[in-house]
């Protein structure tokens, strides 16, 4: 049996924690200089990007553009113009966007078969080309070529 005291004789002794003061008696950062420099940095950043973030979203020109991008607000152009109107306009356009849309979408389909049936035309031609090729004039030697190879 071991006992507790045992085990820490043969563990190294710990270094001892040694802490800098400074000249007024303080102590020092970790990154000394370094540390310093990136603190400053981080704070730079911290204050110039929402400072220049205000100075360029400011122009007006720029508030439209970003608000005409992400449409944050959809007024009628006139005051007076009727809303129901206006929606009833927007659903027929929806609708006939969708019409176009399966329109489309059947031409494609047509483009798409006609297209099918032409490389299958286009093969069976190949074959065909192929079977006219091996007749010929002097199709009887291939033939007779034919039969050599399978006899031997």
């Amino acid at each position: 049996i071991v006992s507790p005291n045992h085990i820490h004789a043969q563990l190294p002794p710990k270094p001892p924690v040694i802490v800098r003061l400074g000249a007024a008696g303080r102590s020092t950062m970790v990154l000394g200089r370094r540390g310093l420099q990136l603190e400053a940095w981080k704070f730079a950043v911290y204050l110039i990007v929402p400072i220049t973030a205000s100075v360029g979203y400011n122009d007006p020109e720029i508030q439209k553009r970003c608000a005409d991008y992400f449409q944050f607000m959809k007024y009628p152009a006139n005051p007076n113009t009727n809303l129901r109107e206006e929606f009833e306009e927007l659903k027929k356009k929806r609708e006939a966007e969708r019409e176009q849309r399966a329109e489309y979408a059947t031409q494609m389909r047509k483009l798409q078969e006609t297209a099918r049936r032409s490389r299958e035309e286009a093969a069976a031609a190949a074959s065909e080309e192929e079977q006219r090729r091996q007749k010929g004039w002097f199709s009887w030697l291939r033939r007779g070529q034919g039969r050599n190879e399978a006899e031997q």
